[in-house]
């Protein structure tokens, strides 16, 4: 029996593409929830999972850093796998010695939003640079509601999910302080949990431009 692989060019819509960073620092994206909401949508029964190294490990070596190999898989149905490279914020490959859990699961969610474009046509439009229904590429985003002045709650987090967030927050400042303003922005507004994200913006308190920066450039869905 043949399984037809789904096509879905043109599911993903222009109310659920966010913007982060201005200027030449700006990027649309879909979250990547959202981009497995809609695969469970539209092509139910097709789940990502990894193919291993000969090992049995996750990751692939290669002659620099290494690689995680991502595919589909629909009963015995399997795609065929894609790779996705572990890279810094600069986009360089990570040296397979250095590569932590945090860089793991970063490149896991990336790399199978990747793969189901390249498979499935999944917001392959984003990839491309081309419009979406509804034209978003002829709206710009609207601003950002004013935000309210208001002290920050302090907030009291179990160990390992403060050692989490200060992991979080290292990322941000290493990703700001080497220029890369767009991974920052969007290293803090992958944080889903309020109370991990105000922790964080606690944490940031000492780097006041930083925090400007996060400020101007909340996330906001485009007006279908």
């Amino acid at each position: 029996m043949t399984t037809n692989i789904p096509n879905l060019a043109g599911v993903a819509t222009s109310n659920l593409v966010e913007q982060i960073g201005t200027g030449k620092f700006s990027a649309s994206y879909i979250n990547w929830s959202r981009t497995m909401a809609l695969l469970r949508e539209h092509a139910p029964g097709w789940q990502p999972e990894l193919v291993t190294a000969p090992d049995g490990y996750v990751l692939h070596q290669a002659p620099v850093g290494a690689y995680l190999l991502i595919r589909f898989r629909n009963g015995d149905v399997t795609t065929p796998p894609v790779p996705q490279a572990v890279m810094d914020t600069r986009n360089a490959a990570i040296p397979i010695e250095r590569i932590t859990a945090r860089d793991i699961t970063d490149t896991h969610r990336r790399g199978v939003c990747m793969a189901a474009a390249f498979t499935f046509g999944l917001a392959y439009e984003l990839w491309a640079k081309l419009p979406l229904e509804s034209g978003y590429a002829d709206a710009p985003p609207p601003p950002p509601p004013p935000t309210k002045v208001s002290p920050v709650p302090d907030i009291e987090l179990p160990p390992q999910e403060h050692a989490h967030v200060a992991a979080v927050v290292d990322s941000i400042v290493a990703a700001w302080q080497e220029g890369s303003e767009m991974e920052a922005i969007a290293a803090y507004y992958e944080l889903t949990d309020n109370d991990h994200k105000v922790a964080a913006w606690k944490m940031l308190a000492p780097h006041s431009k930083l925090r400007a920066l996060l400020k101007a450039n909340q996330p906001t869905a485009q007006a279908a």
